[in-house]
């Protein structure tokens, strides 16, 4: 039954206690309202007080507006204060190119957590069942998730959610007391107290993801194990008890291998590849937590990206994630962080002489550039950085610049000449980046795309009598 369940999950995870104010998220549909019910009555024999947050998502008109003003009236009629709100939730799903669901949710947190700072409450309550938490779980599967994805949602979860404060982020603990309640034991519960509650007919639309798989999947899916919401929710508390354990091994390593900064978070790359895979993903998702207060719309997919990219260490590799976050790969770390808005170019587009033999500090950048002369290759296996080239086809009067319209060069191992635009757009390097691109040339050809290639031209071959060895080194 709906309140021994209830209590049983108040009480084992601590949502509040006695002097508490609680937030009740209230939409007007059935598991809100007796959520709200029974919350009154066991806030009354547990000094707990409640305060009703309803937003209007703006999504159906005159009808999201009926129930506005319904939860604000039921609200009033139980002696309740209540704060009643609206929010565009398709501008903010263009915006930021997200579903709907998503975009919904974002503002809803966003709306709690304001709710939350200025009633000083401890929390906010929201209606979701073990009915949802099969759906969800269900939808997280069908996209693809990890553990974290298949334990659902948790009976307590706490946010950093942006955009609501003077300091950008607020915190948010969410609790669902009726997690482990059905959708009949709801109905069950209102028909006992001849509860009305509110219809959203956008519940019945098969257009969105989440109502087929209610209507359609689920279903189905009985068809096969008539006790497959059981095993599902089964299945949740292993993949919560699995998740925990890989928790405390990310906390393990994180000192280790993470260094965190106020806009992103650097990792060692050494450090980063005696990490187990499964160790990495975790870690990867730990910095976007920390970073943004949240993983909406990070997926499996950004995540391998990354992984990828990391694994195969090319410097200047960029992977971009949602929520403008991006990963950038570097020769001895790489960087989860915001992207940064555009800036004038640092490398001079006239060029600046280096020195040949001798260490140059290429002005506006953190580079020097160290050249010598030798007899024999300078090899320095792995390092992009690094070039080994036929002094006597080089020659000693180079600059370094960045890259100007019509640039032209031959990479290694290409004979015909090929546009430097076309080759940055092959190497993907970002269109933010590709004028921070060290580009080392002489009187008459680019010798050297710095981090990338050199110009077949200067290739070393069994002639070459003298070696001009090239190192870009980051200045401390």
């Amino acid at each position: 039954m709906l309140p021994e369940k209830a209590i049983r999950t108040v009480e084992e995870h601590k949502m509040f206690g006695p002097g508490d104010l609680v937030v009740v998220g209230v939409s007007g549909g059935p598991d809100s309202v007796a959520l709200l019910h029974w919350l009154v009555s066991y806030g009354r024999a547990h000094d707990v007080r409640l305060h009703v947050a309803h937003l209007n998502h703006m999504l159906r008109g005159e009808e999201g507006n009926a129930d506005a003003r319904w939860v604000a009236g039921l609200a009033r009629q139980w002696n309740l204060p209540v704060t009643v709100e609206a929010r565009d939730v398709n501008a903010l799903r263009q915006e930021r190119h997200l579903s709907t669901e998503d975009a919904a949710r974002q503002l809803r947190y966003a709306f709690f957590a304001q709710v939350i700072k200025e009633t000083g409450a401890r929390c906010a309550a929201v209606g979701h069942t073990a009915d949802d938490q099969v759906e969800t779980i269900v939808l997280h599967w069908l996209r693809g998730a990890g553990l974290a994805g298949m334990r659902g949602m948790l009976p307590v979860m706490r946010y950093k959610v942006s955009d609501v404060s003077e300091a950008g982020v607020a915190p948010l603990a969410v609790i669902r007391p009726l997690l482990q309640v059905t959708r009949g034991e709801v109905e069950d519960y209102l028909r006992t107290y001849s509860l009305e509650a509110r219809v959203d007919r956008s519940n019945l639309e098969l257009v969105y993801l989440r109502n087929r798989i209610r209507q359609q999947l689920i279903p189905q899916l009985l068809s096969y194990n008539p006790r497959f919401k059981e095993a599902t929710l089964r299945s949740a508390e292993i993949a919560a008890d699995d998740f925990g354990f890989i928790q405390r091994e990310v906390a393990r390593v994180w000192n280790d291998v993470a260094r965190e900064k106020d806009d992103s978070i650097s990792f060692d790359r050494r450090a980063w590849s005696e990490l187990h895979p499964s160790i990495e993903r975790y870690v990867l998702r730990e910095a976007v937590s920390r970073l943004v207060g949240d993983l909406v719309g990070l997926e499996a997919v950004h995540i391998a990206d990354a992984m990828t990219a990391i694994r195969e260490g090319r410097t200047g590799s960029v992977v971009t994630w949602p929520r403008g976050l991006r990963v950038i790969v570097g020769y001895d770390e790489f960087t989860v962080g915001y992207e940064q808005p555009a800036v004038e170019p640092r490398l001079s587009a006239e060029g600046q002489p280096l020195m040949v033999p001798g260490e140059t500090d290429i002005v506006g950048t953190n580079w020097r550039v160290i050249a010598r002369v030798a007899q024999s290759p300078c090899v320095q296996d792995a390092n992009p950085w690094h070039a080994d080239l036929d002094y006597a086809k080089s020659g000693s009067d180079l600059s370094v610049r960045r890259r100007r319209p019509g640039d032209r060069f031959s990479p290694l191992g290409m004979r015909a000449e090929k546009g430097l635009q076309d080759f940055m757009v092959d190497e993907k390097v970002p269109r933010s980046r590709r004028d921070d691109v060290p580009i080392v040339v002489g009187p008459r050809q680019i010798v050297w795309v710095a981090g990338k290639r050199i110009d077949d031209r200067v290739k070393l071959t069994p002639r070459t009598a003298e070696v001009l060895c090239l190192t870009f080194v980051e200045r401390g």
